[in-house]
């Protein structure tokens, strides 16, 4: 088997012929990890590069694309956009992962280069980066809401969703007042816990309308190894707690380098808990 056979087999097909192969094997879980890795590297090289911050404030202002990208791809599910478009006699699949990542990161670069040319003294540029996030958020989730309709396994998300929250919460008040955790670590746990909590649902409960089944390679062996989806969502909660404590154990706040990089990683986190975590829940509220 050639590169060009390998390439298609593990890459094209999966894509191509969704009825036929599962959309992640090991081969391209692998790769897209290490281009997932590589891409981390060089975008937080790059924020530097131009001045931004990794604050807070920059952590919400890229909150709004995750909800984008995530809509985008549950669009796409619900058949209102195609998986694949032909340019220039190319095939090409911009609205599944994972091209829709490299869409949302395109999209992301785009609205940071318009913030720096319309920020001044009264807006910066994070103010103009969340304000475009949040137009294209809106936008696009809008366009789903017609065929949302199981609101109640959406409330059951949130709800497990929270869980991590309040585990945070529980260890301030176990503390008396002597640890508090910002709110970018508590919506951090927060992701992670939706998107178990979203494997959780549409693979354990599923819907009338239909049942899911896990993409990802990890998760399927993780099931798999507890036997239970819920054993997923269980490890996703200690997951994201343990490297939350990790964190703050590691990185001192009171440093400017060490508090951006902490944020950054946060972000990170929740980038890899939301995006998934969004897409699944509006999918299956909507029953597609």
């Amino acid at each position: 088997m050639d590169l060009a056979d390998i390439i298609r087999e593990y890459f094209v097909n999966p894509m191509q012929y969704p009825d036929k192969y599962a959309p992640y094997n090991l081969v391209n879980t692998a790769v897209y990890a290490a281009l997932a890795l590589l891409a981390v590297w060089l975008i937080f090289k790059g924020l530097k590069r131009f001045g931004l911050k990794v604050d807070r404030e920059f952590y919400f202002a890229i909150l709004p694309f995750i909800v984008f990208g995530s809509a985008v791809r549950a669009i796409t599910d619900a058949g209102i956009l195609p998986r694949e478009v032909i340019v220039a006699g190319a095939t090409l699949y911009p609205f599944i992962t994972p091209g829709i990542y490299v869409v949302t990161f395109l999209v992301v670069v785009a609205s940071i280069a318009a913030s720096l040319l319309l920020a001044t003294k009264k807006r910066k540029a994070v103010w103009w980066l969340k304000a475009i996030g949040i137009v294209l958020a809106v936008v696009s989730v809008l366009v789903l809401v017609p065929l949302l309709k199981f609101w109640a396994h959406g409330l059951l998300m949130v709800l497990l969703g929270l869980v991590g929250v309040g585990a945070l919460k529980a260890w301030e008040r176990a503390k008396k007042g002597k640890t508090r955790f910002s709110v970018v670590e508590l919506l951090t746990a927060f992701s992670q816990c939706f998107d178990g909590a979203a494997t959780f649902v549409g693979v354990g409960i599923g819907t009338p309308a239909t049942t899911y089944g896990e993409q990802h390679v990890v998760g399927n062996f993780i099931i798999d190894a507890v036997g239970t989806p819920f054993g997923f969502y269980v490890l996703k909660l200690l997951f994201v707690l343990a490297v939350i404590f990790l964190l703050r154990r590691e990185l001192n706040e009171k440093k400017p380098d060490e508090a951006e990089e902490k944020n950054y990683i946060l972000l990170i986190i929740t980038i890899f808990g939301l995006a998934p975590g969004i897409r699944d829940a509006l999918r299956i509220i909507a029953g597609v």
